[in-house]
């Protein structure tokens, strides 16, 4: 099993330092770079400037958000890091991403999901085949939009999605998905019997469908800077409302919504503190290289075939961050 390393548009550290750690990926035999969109950073400008540094590793998305960026970008952005990277691009994520920060940063409301996300898979495919598009829909019309590249570009496309319709959605038209930060093994089950709902409704192998999953991965020497680390993330993605999906399906209904009151009161280290080991054991990967490393093999039993490693770096300063990555590239060097 190939593992995929993470590098989240918000991630505030150089990008001389990505770079450092994207080529210690490749030769620790990392599979993919998977890069992801919300705000900060472009996320094909950077996955462009790591494929001309590295020579093996494959590309991936996870997640392009379909409401701050069209199918034409997106398509464009793709095949633009195809030509870049020599063809490693592996797989082309997209999601709808936070509701929150797309209304409050681009002004943008986000409504009807489920068909912009089908006119979206549709004509990004379209536009990948090597031929003129044209396309008439509720969201989108173009007519012969000229073809982005002389051949077929054949990129799965995984959808980013909690949500029942959405994963029902990916088993119809998709690929694959890609999990949130946050899960449980029962979560797990039930998104996997969306997407055999969906892919069954429309005729389709459900068994060929790829579950990609974001792992948030923390690993220190000092067990207890592993586990502050990983709190940091758990609170961050708890606190958003489109996690809903997995909290509901957990134990930890009566804590996440503590933890979210005590954010709005700015009381953030009560907050973590709720943060038990059961809910450590449940979202992440944490403690010592060795410690995460057999942590990762049991967390992929719940049976998730693409791994993407979310290294937790929150609590360090940014001159820190290239070490914490390294640490964490190091402890799952030659994975298998």
């Amino acid at each position: 099993m190939n593992l995929a390393l993470t590098f989240y548009s918000v991630l505030r550290m150089p990008i001389r330092d990505i770079i450092a750690c994207s080529i210690a990926a490749e030769k620790a035999g990392f599979g993919y770079i998977s890069v992801a969109e919300s705000f900060y950073r472009d996320g094909f400008a950077l996955a462009s400037a790591i494929a001309t540094h590295t020579k093996k590793v494959k590309f991936g998305t996870s997640v392009m958000p379909i409401y701050t960026r069209t199918p034409f970008q997106i398509a464009m952005g793709a095949a633009t890091l195809y030509e870049i990277s020599g063809g490693r691009v592996a797989f082309l994520g997209l999601g709808v991403g936070y509701r929150g920060r797309t209304e409050q940063y681009f002004g943008i409301r986000q409504t009807r999901h489920l068909e912009r996300m089908t006119e979206c898979i549709r004509i990004i495919r379209d536009l990948l085949s090597g031929e003129d598009t044209t396309y008439r829909g509720k969201f989108f019309h173009l007519e012969k939009f000229p073809k982005l590249s002389t051949e077929f570009i054949n990129l799965p496309i995984y959808v980013g999605s909690s949500g029942s319709r959405m994963l029902q959605l990916a088993g119809r038209l998709a690929d694959g998905v890609i999990l949130n930060s946050i899960s449980t093994p029962e979560y797990v089950s039930f998104a996997k019997e969306k997407i055999t709902e969906g892919a069954k409704l429309a005729g389709r192998d459900p068994s060929k469908m790829k579950v990609g999953h974001s792992v948030i991965f923390a690993a220190a020497e000092d067990v207890q800077e592993a586990i502050d680390a990983a709190k940091e993330d758990i609170l961050f993605y708890t606190s958003y409302p489109e996690l809903d999906p997995v909290i509901e399906r957990s134990p930890f209904t009566t804590e996440v919504k503590m933890m979210r009151e005590l954010l709005i009161k700015g009381e953030k280290k009560q907050a973590l503190s709720l943060i038990d080991e059961e809910m450590l054991d449940a979202f992440a990967v944490y403690g010592t290289p060795k410690d995460c490393r057999a942590r990762l093999r049991q967390f992929l039993s719940r049976g998730i075939s693409l791994p993407i490693i979310r290294v937790s770096v929150s609590p360090y300063k940014e001159s820190e961050r290239r070490d914490v990555l390294m640490t964490a590239i190091e402890s799952l060097k030659n994975w298998r």
